[in-house]
């Protein structure tokens, strides 16, 4: 019950930081508290798409904190096979637009993400694999931490 109580939390810190700018992703996280409340068991959470989706979008907003957040939850959720198979898609998308983000959290964020997503029991084997990772390589990730590089300034 300990993953669930996080998940909740981090539903609550997502609803604050959304408040005032983003009433859909507070209105959303509001509404997954009460579904995540409605469940019995943590292995329920993987039929439940309005928990995912919540998350997916906070990262959609591509401010840093809600990507923080939305990231952080995404590896809970991964992590605890928390989501379907039919999501992988999806979230590698959200993870292969956060890569072209410029804040060092979110870059870390994300390439946490990725490899528990590559450990996970998602199995990402296919053409969307090989497209994310040949694109990753001209992302600016790979360039900040690069002394006197060009691309991480």
């Amino acid at each position: 019950m300990a993953f669930m109580a996080a998940l909740e939390s981090d539903l609550r810190a997502l609803s604050a930081e959304a408040r005032r700018r983003y009433p859909a992703v507070k209105d959303g996280a509001e509404h997954a508290i009460l579904k995540l409340r409605s469940l019995s068991s943590p292995s329920e959470i993987v039929h439940n798409e309005d928990i995912l989706r919540i998350f997916l979008m906070a990262c959609e907003v591509r401010t840093v904190k809600l990507s923080v957040i939305g990231l952080s939850c995404l590896q809970k959720l991964i992590t605890h096979d928390a989501v379907a198979p039919s999501a992988l898609k999806e979230i590698l998308s959200t993870l292969k637009n956060h890569a072209e983000m410029t804040d060092e959290t979110v870059q870390l964020k994300t390439l946490q993400t990725i490899l528990i997503v590559f450990q996970s029991h998602l199995h990402p084997e296919n053409e969307v694999i090989a497209y994310f990772m040949f694109d990753l390589p001209r992302s600016r990730i790979n360039y900040t931490c690069l002394p006197g590089s060009s691309h991480g300034s």
